[in-house]
């Protein structure tokens, strides 16, 4: 098996109508940023296209209420103690101007109902790209760690670190030349007190790991035997509780699993030390090199908050637990494997120094963008003198304060693309409202033409 290209894990990327269109153009256009801002752009654009529509009834129903708001009043204030009266009245004006209060709201809720699927169904599909490539670059960590490690079991390297004179007291530093994922795993292994001598380990084949699963220990997940391979040569101490009790078992019994798991005992070597600093120097250096970040954003698939940009392990449990077969759910939840080889593998990554992944900053951008380009919409098709009306005014609340929160609480994809989409709508906004304007004034225009009685004035003979 190849644990540097392959997850041990059997990750699939996630299905859908989004989630396809998102891997199409990130394999077209290289990375999921540059994915997500084509995608807002086209999303905007086809709504601005609905939009014209939408603006279209809505300023024509602008224009036929403020003409039948003169006598709505009057019938209010004549039949206002008779409501059945006054509904009969009312009813009849909207005949006279062939006003439907059904039909002049249904194209609104279509399109508010259109635009809020596409709301969520493209939100749902970035947090679960988000999810995934967060469990890739753990389990391509983990790959990586597990492979250096694993070298303990490899004769060629002890035979090398043994001839070298390597010896348990010897004090190691270690440096990674090269992790290289396609082709071969690289060391340089420096001993500090013996003038600076160097050991390089080359050419390791990355499929020098076929498999985790020795004759006889087919039943074993992959997770408990990485275990058991870290408790054998990186674990110094050993707890003498039971081993059922020391895995942290859980309550739930099955037929399936053992009810105690044998004890491994830490077998020290003369490199098991050398090969661990190996091993979370790699890791750290193959954390940095696959980071995915975007101007001050260190990582894209978590949300832009003073937090670090590191996942943690209670993200990495529930992310990758939709991944695990039904096997695999049960021996984690009865002896939490991933949690353990979690704290080894990121233990050589200083998460303090890795910084914060931002500062609210596209939360902010979000909110003043969603205010601006309602306040622009209401702006162009508001005319001069009318009032804005009053669920105008609360939608300058009520939008801005789910996208904070959205932006807020997701992944940094998702926000990126309510900003773009908000910085389309108000390059667009300007033109759909002209457009919509002039539409009307032909309609105007060929309205009046209709209605307009020709008289020939010129003499005619008999």
């Amino acid at each position: 098996m190849d644990f540097i290209s392959t997850s041990l894990v059997t990750l699939t990327q996630p299905t859908g109508f989004w989630q396809s269109i998102l891997n199409a153009f990130k394999s077209g256009l290289g990375t999921y940023i540059a994915a997500v801002i084509l995608i807002a752009v086209i999303v905007r654009i086809l709504f601005s296209i609905v939009d014209v529509i939408n603006k279209k009834i809505t300023m024509k129903n602008a224009e036929i209420n403020n003409k039948m708001k003169p006598e709505l009043d009057a019938v209010k204030a004549k039949y206002g103690n008779d409501p059945a009266l006054m509904q009969q009245k009312t009813n009849e004006i909207y005949k006279k101007y062939q006003f439907n209060m059904m039909g002049s709201c249904i194209p609104m809720l279509v399109v508010m109902v259109l635009q809020f699927t596409v709301f969520l169904t493209l939100w749902n599909s970035l947090q679960a790209v988000s999810n995934f490539n967060i469990v890739e670059k753990y389990e391509n960590m983990k790959s990586v760690y597990t492979n250096i490690i694993y070298l303990n079991d490899n004769e060629d390297v002890k035979t090398s670190l043994t001839e070298a004179g390597f010896t348990s007291d010897d004090s190691i530093e270690v440096e990674i030349e090269k992790v290289d994922k396609d082709k071969f795993l690289k060391i340089y292994l420096i001993k500090a007190n013996s003038d600076s001598e160097r050991i390089y380990l080359d050419g390791h084949d990355v499929k020098l790991v076929e498999s985790f699963l020795p004759e006889g220990e087919e039943s074993k997940t992959e997770n408990q035997i990485v275990l058991e391979m870290i408790q054998k040569y990186v674990q110094q101490e050993k707890s003498e509780e039971s081993p059922e009790e020391n895995l942290e078992s859980g309550t739930n019994d099955t037929e399936d699993l053992p009810e105690e798991l044998p004890e491994i005992k830490y077998e020290p070597n003369a490199f098991s030390v050398a090969l661990q600093q190996a091993a979370e120097k790699a890791v750290m250096q193959n954390y940095i090199e696959s980071q995915e970040s975007f101007l001050w954003i260190k990582n894209i698939y978590k949300s832009e908050s003073p937090t670090s940009p590191m996942f943690t392990k209670a993200e990495i449990k529930n992310y990758i637990n939709s991944f695990y077969t039904a096997e695999e759910k049960e021996a984690e939840k009865k002896y939490a494997f991933e949690e353990k080889i979690f704290d080894n593998v990121v233990a050589g990554i200083n998460t303090k120094a890795l910084g914060v992944n931002g500062y609210y900053i596209l939360t902010i951008i979000a909110i003043a963008t969603s205010v601006l380009s309602l306040w622009l919409s209401n702006f162009l098709m508001r005319k001069k003198g009318q009032p804005q009306q009053k669920q105008g005014k609360a939608m300058y609340f009520i939008m801005p304060l789910i996208i904070g929160l959205f932006t807020f609480m997701y992944t940094s994809l998702f926000a990126i693309y309510l900003i773009v989409g908000q910085l389309m709508m108000l390059v667009l906004t300007p033109l759909t409202t002209l457009i919509v304007k002039k539409w009307n004034e032909l309609d105007e225009k060929r309205k009046k033409a209709k209605t307009e009685v020709v008289v020939d004035y010129r003499r005619k003979d008999n």
